[in-house]
């Protein structure tokens, strides 16, 4: 019983002594003179420290910090001293888990912040510690930074930012040979550079670049390990939102080594130079892993964030990339197959960000080419080569490969929308030459043909005629086909006419031709009609819409079909059995046909649609229709998603995806007008200044971009099908032509201010009417001239008759008196003679005098009328003039501008000589950089050489010591050296850790 009590009291003074141990061993630590002693007392304190982490840190924290500091040339000290404060500081919770997780964090954090308060700023101590050559003592201080980091990092950080040599020991750990301390600064400077900018540009300038790319060759390229994900995160780090760091990356050539990362084979890179084991790889090797993908889409992303739009250097990167061909690379991952699809959507969307808003990316991307084959290679079939933008809308709307799932091939077609879109726009040559492939698919019988035997237009209208199939295999295949075409033909009249132009319908058969507009609309009828996928009716009408909108001959070729008009009235005016979002749509649909209703030829007018419009349908209810589509989730979801951006990047379908951007953007910049012009009657809206003003816009809108592509390089639009016959060939760097330099000066395009245009519009218009009225007055002048002359003709016929009946009077008087004259006996005439003869003279006499009465009224009827005459003449003479004038007048006006243009040429083509002068300048210069590039490169070589040498001495010095501890074992007398004796020290001290 004795012995018991004897055990059990002892067992409870050894409980109950551990605090006391803990103080025991912190005041051996603060008062020993001996190092021998400090250095037991630490590692006492280390032994206690993961168990009792918070008695250790309340007891030995000042104590081990002091010591630091006075007796920091102990390497085993320092190593120990090191290691327990990381187990102080560290999250986990000690082995025997005597402390739960919680309280172990907190106590972390109170341990670390009292550290970063210590007054005599021992964080400076442990940045000096960072260039200890000793193994043991860097590690454990970077893992105590790291440690300090977790629970107060922004502390850390401006500390380290106070020390003039902080940032670059910590720079320093990435050259490190040891590959330990080498992943650990990796993951500190990734913590570090997350948010700080400062810290970020410091760590760029001290060659950081270099020394990340260089680890990413050596550990494999992108098919390596989780090292290269963490030297590409800490990159990704260092550009992320700043354009300094973005700058210097481009000018140390960092953009050069991004296409060898995207490399998918990699006996084809620069790493496998650096590892030869990578150029022997089997197939099976090839594959892709998890690690690879993770790898790759970091690369990705560095691409796109270098390229965003809004940023300053932007262009610059966009150049930069175009010069070190990236996009055939890209290209190559985009479509690989055996690719994971979240690699292949970034691939493609970093393509699009390459060639977006860039004229020169957008013509390599127009002549890249890519082969692919046409059968078997035994069938002895030749290689196609095709376009790559058809390949791009192919992945967009084409079939869905069988092994992979529709959730899943959702993100490659969102990727390869965007790139289309990213091409298209601020190209209208290219808009052009896509419109152009715009045509039927062919007979039926070629349904079922390979999609590769089609043109990129041919692919797009019969997946959108062949919706019953398409939508139920993949309804998203209409989907991005309707908005593949909306951003073919939106803004761009000259694209709407060349589509407008396509029917379907072979007239040789006895078919009737049918407007692809109206087939269209057929197709969203039957689809209605049929309860397919309410997707399929919404993008088909979205379509029409954004076909219609600003397009009167649209409008007219629509309503040849008189079922279109019936359809929309049905949609908008149903009460159940409709859904809401098609009714949206249609009403929108119905209110820009209404609107935009002002063709000449149209087969039915605005004042026949009006009834329609306001008793059938109502105006209000067309404009609830519309406003509660306006205010959907579905919309308002469309609207906030970025050009083509119609996914996650990373996998998985939109849900509440209904609406594309094309329509959206349409929408909202036609909302104002649509809702005025179904207000007001025909005639209103007509003249309403406000409505005109936007009909002007729009047109001029919709020709301004085809004009400036007409005036730009003078090129043919759409000339897709150009460049080598390689695999994926790319043309050489185009040369700066003056013709280059003017489009991508906007500085040189003449612009007229908007109020000048709409006073010189005004004064045309009273131009016109001035002259519409002066002809008016000719014409009723030369009305009246001609009246007048038909009266002059008709009196002076009546003159002429008179003056015959007179002169036939006349002779018969003369007649009567010859006979009297004749008979031989004058005396004997007898009084019926000289009755007869004297009635004839009377009448005589009185015809004169009616005559000559006839004559003077004759004579005033004249005169006046040649009055008339005369002053209608002066009128007409007066309105020729006016004419005159007026054409002078703009005549002269025109001369002005046309000297204007040719001043306004003139002084371009002088820029244009100026900037060649500079292009010839930099061309210069750029050949003196690349000669500092290739020192650059030769100095590297150097220094490579170098580092080798030191590593091959340390080699050597390794043997050395092994030969001199072999010679000892043989009982050789070799003196001890200096490493000899720490590597005794360590062994000795190794042997005081097994005893405790």
């Amino acid at each position: 019983m004795d012995f018991f009590k004897r055990y059990s009291s002892i067992g409870s003074q050894q409980q109950q002594s551990a605090s006391e141990a803990i103080q025991t061993l912190a005041d051996r630590v603060e008062t020993s003179t001996l190092l021998e002693d400090k250095r037991a007392a630490v590692r006492g304190l280390k032994g206690f420290s993961r168990e009792y982490k918070e008695e250790v840190g309340d007891a030995a924290l000042p104590a081990l910090l002091g010591c630091l500091k006075q007796d920091s040339e102990d390497q085993h000290l320092l190593k120990a001293i090191l290691e327990t404060l990381t187990n102080l500081c560290a999250r986990e919770p000690g082995k025997d888990d005597s402390l739960s997780v919680g309280e172990s964090t907190a106590a972390a954090g109170r341990f670390s912040q009292a550290i970063l308060d210590d007054p005599d700023d021992v964080i400076s101590t442990f940045l000096e510690l960072l260039g200890d050559a000793d193994f043991y003592v860097r590690y454990y201080t970077v893992q105590l930074l790291g440690a300090l980091h977790m629970h107060s990092g922004e502390e850390l950080q401006r500390r380290v930012l106070v020390s003039p040599m902080g940032v670059g020991r910590l720079v320093d750990l990435l050259s490190d040979q040891r590959d330990i301390i080498r992943n650990e600064g990796i993951q500190l400077l990734i913590a570090m550079t997350e948010s700080n900018a400062d810290i970020q540009k410091i760590v760029a300038f001290e060659n950081a670049f270099d020394y990340l790319l260089n680890t990413v060759n050596e550990e494999g390229g992108a098919r390596g390990n989780i090292v290269v994900q963490d030297c590409l995160q800490l990159l990704h780090n260092l550009l992320n939102y700043n354009v300094s760091n973005q700058n210097f990356f481009r000018e140390a050539s960092g953009i050069q080594k991004l296409p060898d990362l995207l490399i998918t084979d990699p006996s084809q890179t620069s790493a496998a130079r650096n590892n030869p084991a990578l150029a022997n790889m089997d197939d099976d090797e090839l594959e892709w892993t998890a690690q690879h993908s993770r790898n790759m889409l970091v690369v990705l992303d560095i691409i796109r964030m270098l390229i965003q739009p809004g940023n300053s250097n932007t262009e610059s990167n966009q150049l930069a990339m175009q010069q070190c061909g990236i996009i055939p690379p890209l290209l190559q991952l985009a479509l690989a197959y055996e690719a994971p699809s979240s690699v292949r959507s970034q691939a493609l969307y970093a393509i699009g960000d390459v060639v977006r808003a860039n004229q020169i990316n957008q013509n390599l991307f127009q002549r890249i080419l890519i082969t692919a084959s046409a059968g078997d290679e035994d069938s002895g079939e030749k290689s196609i080569p095709e376009p790559a933008i058809v390949i791009v809308i192919r992945l967009s709307v084409g079939k869905r490969p069988s092994g992979v799932p529709a959730n899943e091939y959702y993100i490659v077609r969102a990727a390869a929308a965007y790139l289309v879109q990213a091409y298209v726009g601020s190209n209208p040559d290219a808009q052009l030459a896509l419109a152009a492939t715009l045509t039927p698919p062919g007979d039926s019988s070629q349904a079922d043909a390979p999609e590769q035997h089609q043109s990129a237009g041919s692919l797009v209208v019969s997946v959108l005629l062949d919706w019953r199939t398409t939508g139920q295999e993949d309804v998203w295949r209409v989907w991005y086909a309707s908005l593949l075409f909306s951003t073919i033909v939106r803004d761009h009249v000259e694209c709407k006419e060349q589509a407008l132009r396509v029917s379907l319908g072979d007239v040789s058969q006895g078919e009737d031709p049918q407007a692809l507009l109206n087939e269209l609309m057929s197709q969203a009828r039957q689809a209605a009609q049929e309860g397919a996928d309410v997707r399929v009716c919404i993008s088909l009408l979205s379509l029409v819409c954004v076909w219609l909108a600003g397009f009167p001959r649209g409008v007219s070729v629509f309503l040849d079909e008189s079922s279109n008009l019936t359809f929309l009235v049905e949609q908008v005016s149903g009460s159940s059995g409709v859904n809401a979002l098609v009714q949206g749509v249609a009403a929108f649909a119905l209110g820009l046909v209404y609107q935009f209703d002002t063709d000449a030829e149209t087969p039915m007018t605005r004042d026949q649609i009006y009834p329609i419009l306001a008793k059938r349908v109502g105006a209000d209810q067309l404009l609830v229709r519309v406003q509660r589509l306006r205010d959907s989730k579905e919309f308002q979801y469309a609207v906030g998603l970025a050009a083509g951006t119609h996914s996650n990047a990373y996998g998985g379908m939109a849900a509440e995806m209904f609406f594309d951007n094309v329509f959206a953007d349409m929408f909202k910049a036609q909302y104002e007008a649509f809702r005025q012009a179904v207000r007001l009657r025909p005639h209103e809206t007509m003249a309403g200044p406000s409505y005109v003003s936007h009909l002007h816009h729009q047109a001029g809108g919709a020709m301004a971009g085809y004009a400036s592509s007409a005036a730009g390089t003078g090129s043919t639009p759409g000339t897709p099908l150009m460049g080598g016959a390689a695999t994926i060939s790319r043309a050489a760097s185009p040369a700066v032509t003056p013709a280059a330099l003017l489009s991508s000066d906007e500085s040189l395009t003449p612009m007229v201010p908007k109020s000048e245009c709409d006073a010189l519009n005004v004064r045309l218009a009273d131009q016109a009417a001035l002259i519409t009225r002066l002809q008016q007055d000719l014409a009723q002048a030369t009305s009246q001239t001609s009246d007048i002359n038909t009266q002059l003709a008709d009196e002076q016929q009546r003159r002429v008759e008179a003056e015959t009946a007179r002169d036939a009077l006349s002779s018969e008087v003369a007649q009567l008196r010859t006979q009297l004259d004749q008979r031989p006996d004058n005396s004997q005439v007898s009084s019926d003679d000289d009755a007869r003869v004297k009635e004839l003279e009377q009448q005589l006499q009185a015809l004169r005098v009616e005559s000559e009465q006839q004559r003077d009224a004759w004579k005033g009827e004249r005169d006046e009328m040649q009055k008339k005459v005369t002053n209608a003449e002066k009128q007409a003479v007066k309105a020729a003039a006016a004419v005159r004038s007026t054409g002078k007048k703009k005549e002269q006006q025109q001369a002005s501008a046309l000297e204007a243009m040719e001043k306004t040429a003139r002084e371009n083509d002088e820029r244009i000589a100026a900037l060649v002068e500079k292009c010839r300048v930099l061309e210069e210069q750029a050949k003196g950089a690349e000669e500092a590039d290739a020192l650059k490169e030769k100095v590297a070589a150097l220094e490579k050489e170098q580092e080798d040498l030191l590593v091959y001495l340390a080699d050597q010095d390794m043997q050395a010591k092994e030969f001199r501890a072999k010679l000892r074992g043989y009982g050789e007398d070799i003196p001890l050296s200096d490493e000899d004796g720490d590597e005794d020290e360590d062994e000795d001290e190794d042997d005081d850790d097994d005893e405790e």
